[in-house]
């Protein structure tokens, strides 16, 4: 039992370590609680920062969840992605200084009402270092429907 505990904790410890080689993705747009309506169409605008390190991405998916009682019970960037819109290749070819953007267009469901707040979660995953360590980084951003 404690052989398997080791194992879990060294395994623990490599990923801390891998995700903070990678660059962590970040949102360009919207901005945090930028106010959005029931079926527009948002640019969703995610980035992945310079880094030193190699690394090669993989994929991304991206999702929009409902915070039912107000923007501060959202989930944060470590929760589900829920109504997921996109799933592929992440091709960041924008460049904006020396940080690389792919844009993705969501349209707000339906089923959200004024008033209530949204989060649009991205999970980036990708082979960091010359040993192409495994790495899931994710960011997140509040929206207010209104």
């Amino acid at each position: 039992m404690r052989f398997c505990s080791s194992l879990t904790l060294a395994g623990l410890a490599s990923l801390a370590t891998t995700s903070v080689l990678a660059q962590a993705p970040f949102f360009g747009a919207p901005q945090n609680l930028a106010q959005v309506t029931v079926g527009e169409e948002v640019v969703v605008s995610v980035f992945q920062g310079d880094t030193n390190s190699q690394f090669e991405n993989v994929a991304i998916a991206l999702g929009i969840s409902q915070c039912f009682n107000g923007a501060d019970s959202c989930s944060g960037a470590g929760g589900g992605l829920f109504d997921v819109f996109y799933t592929g290749p992440f091709n960041a070819t924008g460049l904006v200084g020396a940080n690389h953007f792919q844009n993705f267009t969501v349209t707000i469901p339906s089923f959200f009402e004024a008033g209530q707040f949204a989060q649009v979660t991205a999970a980036l995953f990708a082979l960091v270092g010359a040993e192409e360590n495994p790495s899931l980084e994710t960011t997140a951003v509040i929206l207010e429907v209104v």
